[in-house]
């Protein structure tokens, strides 16, 4: 049981952390300076990175599920 709420609240950080870098994409939309390139490349990868944690952790609780 405490392993499942460890994956669920795993998720839940993942999601927000999703949402946070959407955002910061959405406001620094075609950035100008060679940094804020750079800063807004580092943010779209945590996106990814994010969607691919959750993609594992849920994956991992249904595994849990079906034991």
């Amino acid at each position: 049981m405490k392993e499942k709420i460890r994956i669920v609240i795993s998720i839940v950080i993942s999601a927000v952390l999703l949402g946070l870098v959407v955002a910061y994409c959405i406001r620094t939309w075609m950035p100008t300076e060679l940094l804020d390139w750079a800063l807004w490349g580092v943010m779209a990868g945590m996106g990814i990175y994010a969607i691919y944690r959750i993609a594992n952790l849920a994956k991992m609780l249904g595994d849990k599920d079906n034991e």
